[in-house]
């Protein structure tokens, strides 16, 4: 029948003083525990309990079983708590200096703050009461939700609204061209940097409508009611017998802006009312001549 006890063992020095929390106590003031030393390729066939720990005479280093793998104890990050920053370090190291609360890691060369972002607090940000702000560092206030970043001078607003004038709006998060120019404002081109406009609607030119004009001295744009254009319209009449008086294309104020060709001769007339003239004695037609009226407005 087996027999079941539980004991406490103490190796080497004072084997009568042991722990009574341990299982197992080694103490010895000229003597070490040497752990099992095994190969590389002998400890990757092994599959012991979780917390096991070998001296891979391969590598150099204890290794400890976390349940599924091996773990190079060599290899994890040192922790460092000092005012004074470690000498020897590997990539991955991490110092902790007290005397300014700042974390840092080692990157194979020099020691990286970690920076605790983003910092908050109910206003704008504060240097006197925020520790070790460098370039970068990220601030919320959380009364509005305003956002600042560290130029490594002064904290700069980040969603700073935006105002939008002089031919320019927003709408959202869109600046968009359109609205009302509150300055005199000059678009300069050349021969290589044109300005277009493309997709322009197409309309008759009456004296319902105006047209674009500009200023050969300061390229300025203006304006001009179409009735102020000069326009030249002209109507081809094919006279009858003894015909004499015809319809202008255009109200007929002014006989210095009329033309009157018969058969392709010009020829004298006067102005009989608004609509109609008449043409020289000499000039009245045959069945058949062709009278053509240009007209200016």
């Amino acid at each position: 029948m087996p027999l079941l006890a539980f004991s406490q063992v103490k190796i080497g020095d004072n084997p009568a003083l042991i722990d009574s929390n341990s299982v197992l106590e080694l103490e010895s003031n000229n003597k070490v525990f040497v752990l099992t030393r095994l190969s590389d390729s002998q400890i990757n066939a092994l599959t012991p309990l979780p917390g096991a720990l070998v001296y891979n005479i391969d590598l150099e280093c204890i290794f400890a079983f976390d349940g599924i793998n091996w773990r190079n104890l060599c290899n994890e990050p040192t922790i460092s708590v000092s005012n004074i920053a470690p000498i020897t370090n590997e990539i991955g190291d991490y110092w902790f200096n007290p005397t300014n609360n700042i974390a840092s890691i080692w990157n194979g060369t020099e020691w990286l703050p970690i920076n605790i972002n983003p910092r908050s607090g109910n206003g704008p940000p504060d240097n006197t009461l925020l520790d070790n702000v460098v370039a970068g560092d990220i601030y919320v206030n959380e009364d509005n939700g305003d956002l600042f970043t560290y130029d490594g001078t002064n904290w700069i607003t980040v969603n700073q609204v935006l105002n939008a004038d002089n031919g320019v709006t927003i709408t959202s998060n869109t600046i968009q061209l359109g609205g009302a120019l509150i300055t005199p404002t000059v678009i300069t081109t050349d021969s290589t940097n044109t300005l277009a406009l493309q997709g322009l609607q197409t309309t008759t030119l009456d004296g319902t409508n105006s047209v674009v004009v500009v200023d050969n001295t300061t390229g300025e744009l203006a304006q001009v009611p179409a009735t102020n254009i000069v326009q030249q319209q002209q109507v081809v009449i094919i006279a009858t017998e003894g015909q004499s008086q015809f319809t202008t294309p255009l109200n007929a104020i002014d006989i210095n802006k009329i033309d009157v060709y018969r058969n392709g001769a010009r020829i004298a007339f006067t102005i009989i009312n608004a609509t109609t003239i008449e043409v020289e004695p000499e000039a009245i037609c045959f069945a058949g001549d062709e009278i053509r009226i240009v007209q200016l407005n």
